[in-house]
């Protein structure tokens, strides 16, 4: 039994499990129980962070204020934007919203870091939500996700979300994310105390209590971290308190990126991140799975083309396809962009790669008009 036909045999297995593990994950994170609250209901703050947000703001707030929660208020915070953000905002006449001017972005913060940190501090609710300026809420989604925070016990709650696509490049691309957290994450550790570094979040919906939040030391407790939301996840699963996800693809939709130049780089300043910066996780997603979900289409094309057996690799394509549609079904993904999937796995394995080398290197990356390291902590300390 030659060595190449035991590894296509194990890489089957393999294959069969992550078709196993998609199913489990979408069972997990389930979609938030209905929830009407009473006029009684907690002060819940909505925190908006806006940076040159101008031709998305006016709707975000407009999904803000249609909200069916009871009990709100809204701060905007204007990040020195260079465009209309600030009367955009202002233009909305409603005493639920207030708009923050923000201030300078210190040495040694992120710019998004900074804004939810000032945020919080203007904040006067017992929960706090971070929204994007650039994400849309369905008018049951505050309501959703608090029930969700209460009757779960939970310290932070994030949703699976439905991302807008305006090019062929988003739409290939960016379904990666929702694939990412259901086909290679085991999502029901998310929960679980005995596993603190298995905690997600995405940015562009967070909600968490105001004891977690402080006792996890809020977005100032690594001020320079790239990737926000995941590190406020783990630092709120690491002080004790349980994080939860959620499917809010028919609740929460944001566009993350438009076009590819913004998804090349929005990718490299934040994969190697959103690992916590581990070598080791790195090279194995780099060496072994991102080869292991690109080879059988590699074996298919050259069986199809020097007449060889076809079965196996036809099988294994057939496999890494079923995952990926299961993820895109759920997450409302465009299922056209299925069969391209070997090519938003080589884009987003480049990216990684690149990802890496700006943090080992020490080099920065430019976003959103501001230059940032990409450097690790631990790194950067040695310096």
């Amino acid at each position: 039994m030659s060595r190449t036909f035991l590894l296509g045999q194990v890489l089957t297995v393999l294959l069969l499990a992550q078709v196993w593990l998609v199913v489990w994950n979408v069972r997990v994170v389930r979609r938030p129980a209905a929830r009407r609250w009473s006029d009684g209901a907690p002060l819940l703050s909505v925190l908006v962070p806006a940076r040159n947000e101008e031709a998305s703001i006016a709707t975000c707030l407009e999904a803000l204020l249609a909200q069916d929660y009871p009990n709100f208020e809204i701060i905007v915070l204007d990040d020195r934007s260079t465009d209309g953000t600030a009367a955009t905002t202002l233009a909305r006449r409603d005493r639920r919203v207030r708009l923050v001017r923000g201030a300078e972005l210190p040495d040694g913060w992120t710019g998004k870091n900074w804004a939810c940190t000032q945020l919080a501090r203007e904040a006067r609710g017992d929960v706090l939500c971070f929204v994007d300026a650039d994400t849309n809420l369905q008018p049951e989604t505050l309501s959703r996700a608090s029930c969700e925070l209460q009757e779960g016990d939970l310290g932070l709650v994030s949703m699976l979300l439905r991302t807008d696509t305006g090019t062929v490049a988003e739409g290939v691309l960016m379904p990666m994310v929702n694939y990412a957290v259901l086909g290679l994450l085991p999502a029901a550790l998310i929960e679980r105390p005995g596993f603190p570094q298995v905690a997600v979040a995405l940015g562009p919906f967070i909600m968490v209590t105001r004891t977690a939040y402080v006792a996890a030391g809020g977005h100032a407790a690594e001020p320079a971290h790239i990737v926000d939301d995941m590190r406020l996840a783990r630092a709120v699963k690491a002080s004790g308190h349980r994080v939860g996800l959620r499917n809010g693809t028919t609740l929460v939709r944001t566009r993350w990126y438009t076009g590819f130049r913004e998804i090349w780089n929005g990718f490299s300043k934040n994969a190697y991140g959103g690992l916590d910066y581990s070598p080791g996780l790195a090279l194995v997603a780099l060496c072994i799975v991102a080869p292991a979900l690109l080879f059988p289409f590699l074996r298919l094309g050259a069986a199809l083309t020097t007449g060889g057996a076809l079965a196996l690799p036809v099988v294994q394509v057939g496999l890494i396809l079923t995952t990926r549609a299961i993820a895109s079904r759920v997450g409302r993904d465009p299922m056209w962009s299925v069969p391209l999937h070997p090519v938003a796995v080589t884009v987003w394995a480049a990216t990684l790669a690149r990802s890496m080398s700006l943090a080992r290197s020490g080099r920065e990356i430019e976003w959103k008009g501001r230059t940032y390291a990409t450097r690790p902590p631990a790194i950067g300390s040695e310096s």
